[in-house]
């Protein structure tokens, strides 16, 4: 049976951001919600998706099986309800996760940020590939979509890396690469006998739009009940969607052939039907990448690998799929943030299977891993990381912080978009804090779909969640370097592929 936990301990803050701390029959003490350190140096092997929000997944409830192989993962390991992402945006979410820090600490906050330089580690601001590699362990990554490709820096610490090549820029689905083909070279890899210890990262892209899902998934999940309850919850509408979005945008997500064979853009039209269309090939993406990570857990099982090794299931950010008049990602509403988190520990180090119901971020994954090594490096990385060692038993923090992407499109139009915008999230309280503008609260208790705005309603609730993102943003900001240079055909190749997925604004 799974165990349900609360590792975190009660405080005066605590109660102020709507969290309870006392006990229920399902749960168990806190000092249960605490791990030992693993003997030696286990394999690491990370998965993580593009563009994966977590309520489309069966594991966290899901009424489509898109993930049984994700299941059968969480029912050998630990699985997080309530982990966000620092952003909605790809490689600013991903460095977070490689390196514990929030993006206005690492210094990217849109992937854009690349065009002038890629990651450069430093002082306080190393990769988890570094720090293993300097440590002894055997490092390789293979990756499937261009906002993590070589040129934005995440291959720092890396010694092998492999990831989609393509002649020529020809349409959005060019530029990435299917789920199987990636996990056929990482099996390939795992196969030919690494030297151990190894930290394999493996990223998968395919619920990221344009979302084409290859044979046999295409019919995987035809039209049924299932799309007509999601709309109508999520208060979708696509008379609003096709006055808020451009043609170029609109074909991205509802003509996933355009571009492949050039020529204009011929949008079906945007209605009722065509939002169906497109949860129904995002939920067979989903299930298409559920595939592929089972082919890696069963090849680490058939080398006698996985028992010994830690295994780490997320994701970057989310998708919109038209909630919140919005298609894709970037903002950080939950369904742009809230996102998988699945580890899988060896040994005795804790009781596993077991969920958690704690709010977490993705800058606790590298700490809460690192720990259980307890090497000098581990360390290291510990003094470095802004998130925490989920199960030190000393976990503290109430919530989960996010930022906007920083970026400006000409055809995105909307409130939401000018200016800075900082979230936190807690279990009981959402809360958006905006330099130039107006702060916003919702009660997810009794509006999960943040359509409520309750602010003026809670005042104290309001200072004190202001005051935490306050405390978070002075926390040892990135000062940008001088990047800016010559640009490289790389770099303005890097850029080309950007503006083919949306991503400039041009």
């Amino acid at each position: 049976m799974t165990r349900i936990i609360s590792i975190t301990l009660c405080s005066l803050t605590a109660l102020a951001l709507g969290t309870s701390c006392g006990d229920s029959e399902d749960r168990d003490v806190v000092v249960e919600g605490q791990a030992g350190r693993l003997g030696g140096k286990p394999n690491i092997v990370m998965v993580t998706v593009d563009t994966l929000r977590a309520d489309h997944l069966s594991a966290y409830g899901h009424s489509r099986e898109t993930s049984p192989h994700l299941e059968r993962l969480a029912d050998q390991g630990v699985l997080f309800e309530a982990a966000f992402s620092t952003m909605g945006t790809t490689l600013p979410a991903h460095l977070s996760i490689m390196t514990g820090l929030y993006p206005h600490q690492h210094g990217y906050v849109a992937n854009h940020g690349a065009m002038s330089g890629g990651f450069q580690s430093g002082e306080s601001r190393r990769a988890i590939a570094e720090i293993l590699a300097s440590d002894g362990y055997t490092t390789a990554a293979f990756v499937s979509g261009p906002t993590v490709s070589k040129v934005t820096g995440l291959d720092a610490g890396f010694q092998h890396w492999d990831q989609h090549e393509f002649d020529k820029l020809q349409s959005l689905s060019s530029t990435s690469r299917h789920s199987s083909v990636t996990t056929d070279r990482a099996v390939a890899w795992l196969e030919a006998g690494p030297e151990e210890p190894f930290f394999l990262w493996v990223h998968y892209w395919d619920p990221h739009e344009p979302n084409i899902p290859p044979a046999p998934y295409g019919g995987q999940f035809p039209k049924g009940s299932i799309e007509e309850q999601l709309i109508e919850d999520r208060k979708i509408r696509p008379e609003v969607l096709l006055e808020r979005f451009d043609d170029e945008e609109l074909a991205r997500l509802f003509h996933p052939d355009w571009g492949r064979e050039g020529g204009d853009i011929e949008l079906p039209p945007i209605d009722h039907d065509a939002v169906v269309d497109l949860l129904n090939r995002y939920d067979s993406d989903v299930y298409a990448t559920d595939v592929a990570l089972g082919r890696l857990m069963d090849c680490l099982e058939e080398q006698g690998l996985f028992d010994d090794s830690i295994l780490v299931f997320t994701s970057d950010h989310g998708q919109a799929l038209g909630q919140h008049d919005w298609l894709e990602h970037g903002r950080i509403q939950s369904e742009n943030v809230h996102v998988p988190l699945v580890i899988h520990f060896p040994g005795e180090v804790i009781q596993q299977p077991l969920r958690v119901e704690d709010v977490v971020s993705v800058v606790d994954i590298l700490p809460t891993i690192m720990a259980r090594l307890g090497t000098d490096s581990a360390r290291e990385l510990l003094t470095q990381a802004s998130g925490e060692d989920i199960f030190s038993g000393e976990y503290l923090r109430r919530f989960a912080f996010s930022q906007r992407s920083v970026r400006e499109r000409d055809w995105e139009l909307g409130e939401d978009t000018d200016g800075l915008k900082f979230g936190l999230t807690t279990s009981r309280w959402k809360y958006y804090h905006r330099p130039d503008g107006a702060d916003e609260l919702y009660d997810l208790s009794t509006d999960s779909g943040e359509l409520i705005d309750v602010a003026a309603e809670h005042p104290e609730v309001m200072e004190t969640l202001e005051r935490h993102v306050l405390a978070i943003l002075s926390r040892r900001p990135f000062t940008p370097e001088a990047r800016q240079g010559p640009e490289s055909e790389e770099l303005k190749r890097f850029r080309e592929t950007l503006g083919k997925i949306g991503y400039t604004g041009e």
